[in-house]
This record gives C-alpha cells, sequence and structure tokens, in this order.
C-alpha cells in the first residue's frame, strides 16, 4: 500500500478526501494524489490479479422460438 496525500478535494475508496489529508491506497494512479511513499498500482496488474480469463463462449448459438399461432 502507499501511502498518499490529496492534492485537491476528491473522492477516493468511497470517501471524500480534503486536501492535505494522508492516507493509504492501494488503487490505480490518480491525479489527484501525491505519493508519499510507494508507488501505484498500475491498471494491468490490478486486472491480472483480479480472477481467471473469462471463459469462453460455447460454439453453439441462439435460435429463435416458433411464433405462436394467433388465438383470435
Amino acid at each position: 500500500m502507499a501511502q498518499v496525500r490529496a492534492i485537491r478535494l476528491c473522492q477516493v475508496d468511497n470517501a471524500l478526501r480534503q486536501e492535505g489529508d494522508i492516507f493509504d491506497y492501494n488503487g490505480p494512479e490518480n491525479g489527484n494524489l501525491e505519493y508519499l511513499d510507494g508507488k501505484p498500482v498500475k491498471a494491468q496488474e490490478e486486472t491480472e490479479t483480479e480472477g481467471d480469463a473469462p471463459a469462453e463462449a460455447s460454439g453453439k448459438k441462439w435460435t429463435p422460438k416458433a411464433k405462436r399461432a394467433s388465438a383470435e
């Protein structure tokens, strides 16, 4: 985790941060923050750690249902 300072009023980690607030931040690079200790997490590294690659779509195709006869 990097220790950061808010440069201006901003919302980070579901909290409103005032200018000058110092807090721990573990997220992608943010232009509203000054990094005091540590480096920002790259967006690509964050997506790789979220989980496995999405499952591939099956070879089956969607087929429409038959039209119903009118009740009139």
